[in-house]
């Protein structure tokens, strides 16, 4: 399916590797140009070369960046247009939390869950939103893991921030929307990646479940009996990202073989 990307341009945070990885090729495979961006260098420029592959060295450009981080967030917007001029696409991936028990955190680690979770996502909108105000066309999809409809008991601060943006998200969905910029949010389940596995191991250690039990008690939760594959998700944000998508705006779209079981 065409989805109508060609000339686009997305910034993809969090690229070099797994779900980020997948998407940008996605919009890679659609002729969008894709800027990446990523703090481990030797896995962003690896990504660099797939994507020239796919599309031409001419429509890459990978950006060694902390997210997080106000200034490094301005370079990666101020090269993306530097290099493209413009940006169409924005997809941000949020980073894990401290684990513990929610009233013992001390106020940097609830300080560096938001920075990571909440305001990395919220500066990123604010850097590339004058531009697609300026085209009148804009794509914003932030990527959460499915703790946020989860309750999970050492995930506090991850949650808290996850919420956080959703609400926001869609007060600010509801604003973008005359100028025909959407916002939306997609929840990811369990994907086979390498971040899953050292996941599986560590969950492994801790409960003294061989590594392989600990991955069937995962699967098992989920009706697919099968962990997600990066490149689904990314054909998802694909779609997100595309003029097919265009009415869609302010929602929330869960991905997770059928782990979630309410029916909101």
């Amino acid at each position: 399916m065409d989805l109508g990307l060609k000339g686009r341009v997305a910034i993809v945070g969090g690229s070099s590797r797994g779900i980020g990885r997948a998407i940008a090729l996605a919009f890679a495979q659609e002729g969008a140009s894709v800027t990446i961006c990523a703090r481990t260098e030797v896995d962003l420029r690896r990504t660099e070369i797939e994507l020239a592959r796919v599309g031409s060295q001419h429509h890459a450009l990978a950006i060694p960046a902390d997210l997080s981080v106000a200034r490094d967030i301005r370079r990666v917007v101020r090269d993306t247009v530097n290099r493209f001029g413009q940006i169409g696409i924005l997809v941000t991936r949020l980073g894990h939390a401290e684990t513990g028990q929610p009233s013992e955190f001390s106020d940097d680690a609830i300080i560096g869950a938001m920075e990571r979770n909440f305001m990395g996502p919220i500066r990123l909108a604010r850097e590339v939103v004058p531009y697609m105000k300026q085209q009148r066309w804009g794509r914003i999809i932030n990527l959460l893991p499915s703790q946020v409809k989860h309750i999970i008991h050492d995930q506090a601060l991850g949650i808290s921030s996850e919420l956080a943006l959703l609400g926001y998200s869609k007060m600010l969905s509801n604003e973008l929307a005359p100028f025909n910029i959407t916002v939306n949010n997609v929840i990811t389940g369990p994907v086979k990646t390498e971040f899953a596995r050292l996941g599986l191991e560590s969950q492994a250690q801790k409960t003294n479940y061989p590594s392989e039990e600990s991955a069937k008690e995962t699967t098992g939760q989920i009706p697919m009996r099968r962990l997600g594959n990066p490149d689904e998700i990314a054909s998802l944000v694909a779609f997100l990202g595309s003029d097919r998508a265009a009415y869609m705006t302010g929602a929330k779209v869960v991905i997770d073989g059928g782990r979630l079981q309410t029916l909101e």
